[in-house]
């Protein structure tokens, strides 16, 4: 009876001890995919905010004035710029729904205009920024 005791002990032991190093290598795994998922997911908004400046920088070249980037866009044109909200999924929305914002600041120095393209989130933290300019051909009053 006590060899038989004996066994069942080891047997317990062995199975716990599979049990702890199944959970360690769990929580490792949970660990990478919520950094995997973290990183997909930063990579996606800075894909989406690329093709957004990029669409900003072709509206500056076709019209280079805020108000007629604003119209373009689907934007807002305050303070001599131009600025576009995004929702979640990227759409343009309005300010208080705003998840992502599309900024660009228009300059002229003699017959060239340029522009600072700044794509963030609603936070304020910089996703992508992007600077162009056109030639106009007509000086700068």
């Amino acid at each position: 009876m006590k060899r038989q005791h004996s066994r069942s002990v080891v047997f317990l032991t062995e199975v716990l001890l599979a049990l702890m190093i199944f959970a360690m290598c769990s929580s490792v795994c949970a660990g990478l995919l919520v950094r995997a998922y973290r990183l997909s997911k930063e990579s996606g908004s800075l894909n989406q905010a690329v093709l957004v400046a990029q669409s900003g920088a072709e509206a500056f070249k076709n019209r280079p004035e805020a108000q007629a980037m604003a119209l373009i866009l689907q934007g807002v044109a305050e303070e001599g710029a131009c600025r576009v909200y995004y929702d979640e999924g990227w759409q343009p929305t309005t300010a208080g729904g705003a998840a992502y914002i599309l900024h660009i600041v228009p300059q002229q120095r003699a017959s060239l205009r340029f522009a600072e393209i700044l794509v963030s989130d609603s936070k304020g933290a910089e996703i992508f920024k992007l600077e162009t300019s056109v030639w106009t051909g007509e000086e700068a009053s």
